[in-house]
């Protein structure tokens, strides 16, 4: 009884009202047929009771319409609270099939990068055994050349033994010429050393200017990828021809995002001619080529 008070307390309210009326008319209409009267005319009673009957009946009329519209106005609610949970209800769909199709590009993006390193294990894998292999080599080449140089040490020293037996004054005027000799070629060797010194940090420098030249044509011709890459950086080494056309470029060093690496491989093929140095003679030195590709560094 509470809970329909509550949800219809204006149809409850005129209802006890006729309710009311209605007993009051029972009540005092019984009571006034009881006395006589003689001074009210019967007339009098019949359209009393008329007028408060027109009147019970216009309220259930009204109390009828207020139950209608409050019928029509909760029907209109729960359509309205209908629509609602179904749209609330795709919606929720829609992000599960968005979520669904998130979580499948993700997934594929692990098992790309997952496969990409195990190819660069195996790269370096080869590498190594192949520079174990090298290096064994050497060593045996070394150890052959070792003891054939002992044998012609031990031979040369018997020689010289036995030239010296012989022919020592001759020994004395070989040395001094030997030792004038072993002068000029230091000091000629000293010169060819600072002479390679200095054409190698005039290549040094080259490379460093030209190698930021590059870097700054490639990060013109580049395509940032989405979302974050505040602080990525990688390693490229291009390999080129004369005039500047890349033959390849790839990252050496991985920046950890492989879409960042693979937009700047991008860059650098599209960036094509690179620049380099008018000279010709210092194209050897540019062959292969590595910088560092940072965003705005």
């Amino acid at each position: 009884m509470r809970n329909i008070f509550k949800k219809h307390p204006l149809a409850v309210g005129l209802s006890v009202l006729l309710h009311l009326i209605l007993v009051a008319f029972f009540v005092f209409g019984v009571e006034l047929s009881d006395k006589k009267v003689v001074s009210q005319p019967q007339v009098n009673i019949v359209k009393a009771t008329v007028i408060d009957a027109s009147k019970i009946q216009a309220a259930a009329n009204k109390l009828k319409k207020l139950e209608l519209k409050k019928k029509l106005d909760e029907k209109k609610r729960l359509d309205q609270l209908k629509k609602k949970r179904l749209a609330e209800e795709k919606k929720i769909a829609d992000l599960k099939k968005k979520s669904k199709q998130q979580k499948e590009q993700i997934a594929k993006q692990k098992a790309d990068e997952a496969a990409r390193l195990a190819r660069l294990k195996k790269q370096k894998a080869d590498a190594k055994k192949k520079a174990d292999a090298k290096k064994k080599a050497d060593a045996k080449k070394k150890a052959d050349a070792k003891k054939k140089a002992d044998a012609k040490k031990k031979a040369d020293a018997k020689k010289k033994a036995d030239a010296k037996k012989k022919a020592d004054a001759k020994k004395k005027a070989d040395a001094k010429k030997r030792a004038v000799a072993e002068q000029a070629a230091r000091e000629g060797a000293l010169q060819q050393q600072l002479l390679e010194e200095q054409q190698e940090r005039e290549v040094q420098a080259a490379v460093a200017s030209f190698s930021d030249l590059i870097r700054q044509k490639v990060e013109r011709n580049w395509n940032p990828p989405p979302g974050d890459i505040t602080g990525l950086a990688c390693d490229v080494r291009v390999r080129l021809i004369p005039g500047g056309d890349v033959v390849d470029a790839r990252v050496i060093k991985s920046s950890g995002n492989a879409f960042f690496d693979r937009s700047v491989e991008l860059a650098t093929k599209k960036a094509a001619p690179l620049p380099l140095p008018s000279d010709s003679n210092m194209f050897k030195h540019f062959r292969t080529l590595e910088f560092n590709f940072r965003p705005g560094g």
